[in-house]
């Protein structure tokens, strides 16, 4: 028997990388699919300032917010007063005990932010806060 016959008759071993690039690519489909996508895009709002530095919204909170042009925001949604009412009475149905959070601009018109905190109060909610951000 020779054996060096048989070692020149073998070829050089490859590693195909075929299939490592099609797992690859599940497997950016997949986290592309199954990842969470932002619920409430950047709503242009720039918070008045306080001194006081006000607590962390929470998830459970109902947040409205209001433009500088009196454009109101709930849910990543433009809402009219009325429409807006009626979503906070679902809501209160749910939970009577939520905090309603009103993110206004800080040149937002008072008299629409008044407006919201009656709406709030109006459907029964108690506890409002008003958003504000931390001054230097």
């Amino acid at each position: 028997m020779n054996f060096r016959d048989r070692r020149r008759q073998r070829g050089k071993a490859e590693v195909s990388l075929t299939p490592l690039v099609d797992i690859v690519f599940i497997l950016l489909i997949f986290f592309l699919i199954t990842s969470t996508f932002v619920q409430n895009p950047g709503i242009e709002v720039e918070l008045p300032k306080s001194s006081n530095a006000s607590t962390a919204i929470e998830s459970d909170n109902i947040i409205m917010a209001v433009t500088k042009n009196g454009v109101i925001i709930h849910e990543g949604k433009t809402m009219s007063a009325e429409q807006l009412r009626k979503r906070l009475a679902e809501h209160y149905k749910d939970q009577s005990d939520q905090l309603v959070v009103i993110q206004a601009d800080s040149t937002a018109h008072h008299g629409k932010v008044v407006e919201l905190m009656d709406l709030a109060q109006a459907t029964g909610f108690n506890r409002l806060a008003i958003a504000t951000e931390e001054s230097n």
